[in-house]
């Protein structure tokens, strides 16, 4: 009996291959791809924006943060000015912060997406630090504002207070981050010093507020330095002749300080102590007794000066000394007679710069000058200021004597 034999075909299914094959594969891949791949993220609806200070100095942090809405992680753009400043990325719930270094003021913006927060206003100003010299009294100091950033060129204002009145207020323009200003120090104490920067560049105006003190030391014939030219510049402010303004304190220095001393009623001591510099703040020149004519010599016995006035004002003044028994006649006189040297009318003594103005009595210089009445009659001046007054004055020229 003979066994049949069933032949076996494969399934059609395996019959596929080629072009076919690939169809499928491709079909499959496509699926998968569609399945992993999320929904298109969505622009948030609204977005906020805060500064964690609204105002700052050039070169610092600044914060920033604020909300998506509604919530998501995405990419925030920070900018300033229009210019993209710092960049961050959202939590899952929105919230997003950021900083940096402020260089220039402006409005800020947060961006994400197509969306932008409302703007929020920075401001910032420069940073300021200022450095002053030596202080010594009635003398100028030089003071540096420095400035950052080195680009800022706006104008800076000084002005320089003591005892509640403004002294004076200076301007200058910046160059290469700073500014610089000679501030006189008329006085001593304190001085309150108060600069002000305007707005440039991107950069809002600022203040800055310091304060100086200024010491005083005591200056007598023989000292030496800043303060003796301190003092010597007070004075010659105040109308009293000086030999010179230096940094050594004379004896011919010594006369003029004296004269001062005289003519507002302080000790005749020739030595600066603190009664003469708290003076000499704030003194103002003496006026002269007479107005007319408006070219005249004063002299006062009862201050022992004697007053150039020229145009109705004090020109300048210098100590004297008159006659010691009260002698010196008083009145409205005129320079009769000048002499540059001793005129027989007057004695044989050596006598200098002679200029007389009644019977035999004269102005003139002398070695030897106190600070009280002294002399035989005349008018004594020290020999180094006696060709100054000669030399200002003029035969005719009117001279009031009055005690």
């Amino acid at each position: 009996m003979r066994t049949r034999q069933t032949r076996t075909r494969p399934l059609r299914a395996t019959r596929l291959g080629g072009a076919a094959a690939l169809v499928v594969v491709a079909l499959c891949a496509t699926l998968v791809v569609a399945a992993a791949a999320p929904a298109a993220q969505a622009d948030p609806t609204s977005v906020t924006c805060q500064l964690s200070a609204a105002s700052l100095q050039y070169g610092d942090h600044v914060a920033v943060s604020g909300q998506l809405t509604p919530g998501a992680a995405q990419a925030v753009t920070i900018a300033l000015g229009g210019a993209a400043v710092a960049t961050a990325t959202s939590d899952a719930a929105g919230a997003f912060s950021a900083d940096f270094v402020a260089h220039a003021g402006g409005d800020v913006v947060a961006v994400a997406g197509a969306m932008q927060s409302a703007p929020v206003h920075l401001d910032v100003q420069p940073l300021l630090d200022v450095s002053h010299g030596a202080a010594v009294p009635f003398l100028k100091t030089r003071c540096v504002l420095a400035i950052s950033p080195v680009s800022y060129a706006g104008e800076v204002s000084l002005s320089v207070t003591h005892r509640g009145a403004v002294v004076v207020t200076l301007r200058a323009r910046a160059h290469d981050g700073k500014a610089t200003f000679d501030a006189p120090l008329s006085g001593i104490d304190r001085f309150d010093l108060a600069f002000s920067a305007a707005a440039d560049g991107g950069l809002s105006a600022r203040s800055l507020q310091t304060r100086v003190q200024v010491k005083w030391s005591r200056v007598a014939v023989g000292s030496h330095g800043p303060m003796v030219k301190g003092l010597l510049t007070a004075l010659a402010r105040l109308k009293v002749r000086v030999p010179g303004i230096g940094s050594s304190f004379s004896g011919q220095d010594g006369d003029a300080l004296v004269a001062f001393q005289k003519a507002y009623g302080l000790s005749r001591s020739r030595v600066a102590d603190h009664t003469v510099w708290r003076q000499l703040d704030g003194a103002k020149v003496i006026k002269p007794r007479f107005k007319s004519p408006r070219v005249h010599v004063e002299v006062n016995k009862a201050r022992q000066i004697l007053i150039v006035v020229r145009n109705g004002a004090v020109y300048g003044y210098i100590p004297v000394s008159t006659g010691a028994t009260g002698n010196t006649p008083e009145g409205s006189f005129s320079i009769r007679q000048k002499s540059p040297a001793t005129s027989p009318l007057y004695g044989s003594g050596s006598l200098t710069w002679v200029m007389g103005f009644v019977g035999n009595f004269a102005i003139h210089g002398y070695p030897i000058v106190p600070s009280f009445p002294a002399s035989h009659g005349c008018i004594r001046e020290p020999l180094w200021v006696a060709d100054w007054t000669y030399s200002q004055s003029f035969v005719g020229e009117r001279l009031y004597v009055y005690h």
